[in-house]
Formats: structure tokens, C-alpha cells, sequence
């Protein structure tokens, strides 16, 4: 086979996986370097706020993939950050392209929910009571306004008696 002949087969998220983290423990910031020469500045408190409320210890970063950071917590625990988090910080595109995704997902969840609720028969004043959750919560998932936290959705699911995956994915289920 001639050189003219070969394919190229290109990953497109390839350029925005990290390649280097600087830590400044005395500020509190790490700056991560992407593959396509990006890089941003990321206040730890933002990382420390990003999940469930956590303290993180600096002194203790890995980066063994592109993927994640590997943070220590003060609680002896490891903080995974992923490249996403992150990238939303130096690339404006990406960051809107993930909130359009954000947005288009609360939607579907939020209108599966209401075909299978009004299959049950149920209006949101009953569902709420059923699952046990505030009627303006079943409106605001209904309406795209929010995501649910699991535990919510597992109470929703069992009040329509499904399976929780039957709530969040299209199974065929409506």
C-alpha cells in the first residue's frame, strides 16, 4: 500500500485533553495546559465546590491521564476532576456547547417524565405526594428547569413503578 493511500483517522476531542498541571499551594489555583496549547487558571475553591463540599490538599496532585486530575482531600481521600470541568474555564465554545447539551438533556428527561406521569394518570399534585417530593420540583424537572438529584428520581421512579433506568433512558417504555 503507498504512503498517498493511508487514512487519517483524527479524534476531535484529542486536542482538548490535558497534558501538564501547575500548582500554586500558596494561592490556591492550579493552571492546566491542553493539547492545542489552551490553558486555564482554576481557583481550587471552584473544584472544592463542584461536587459535595470538600478541602482539598494541594501538595498532593496527579495528572496520570488526559482525562482526570487526582487531587488528595484533607479527609484522606481522592478528589477525581475531569478535563471537561476544566476546560470550561479557557475555551468559551466548548463551555456553551456544554450548556446547549445541559439544557437539551434536562429537557428530554423532563418531558419523559411528564408522558409517563400523565400515562400513570397522575397529575403533578399526586406524583408529588406519591414519590414524596415537592410539586414545584416535578414542575421544574418537567419544565427543563433542573436536574433531579438521584435519590429523587429513584423516589419518582418508584411512585410511576418503574425501574429508575426506565425513568432516564428511552427503553421503549411510552
Amino acid at each position: 500500500m503507498a504512503i498517498t493511500d493511508l487514512k487519517s483517522i483524527v479524534l476531535p476531542e484529542a486536542t482538548r485533553m490535558m497534558t501538564r498541571v501547575d500548582v500554586d499551594e500558596e494561592h490556591r489555583w492550579l493552571r492546566v495546559w491542553f493539547a492545542d496549547g489552551l490553558s486555564a487558571v482554576v481557583p481550587a475553591e471552584e473544584i472544592e465546590r463542584a461536587g459535595r463540599p470538600v478541602s482539598l490538599d494541594l501538595s498532593q496532585v496527579k495528572l496520570l491521564d488526559p482525562y482526570v486530575i487526582l487531587i488528595a482531600n484533607t479527609e484522606g481521600g481522592i478528589e477525581e476532576v475531569p478535563w471537561d470541568l476544566i476546560r470550561r474555564y479557557c475555551d468559551a465554545e466548548f463551555s456553551r456547547s456544554e450548556q446547549r447539551r445541559d439544557e437539551l438533556s434536562r429537557r428530554a428527561l423532563g418531558a419523559r417524565l411528564r408522558r409517563l406521569r400523565e400515562r400513570a394518570g397522575l397529575t403533578q399534585d399526586e406524583l408529588a405526594a406519591k414519590a414524596e417530593v415537592g410539586r414545584a420540583t416535578i414542575s421544574r424537572i418537567e419544565n427543563g428547569k433542573m436536574y433531579a438529584h438521584t435519590a429523587t428520581l429513584r423516589r419518582l421512579a418508584k411512585a410511576l413503578n418503574l425501574d429508575l433506568v426506565d425513568l432516564i433512558t428511552e427503553t421503549g417504555i411510552v
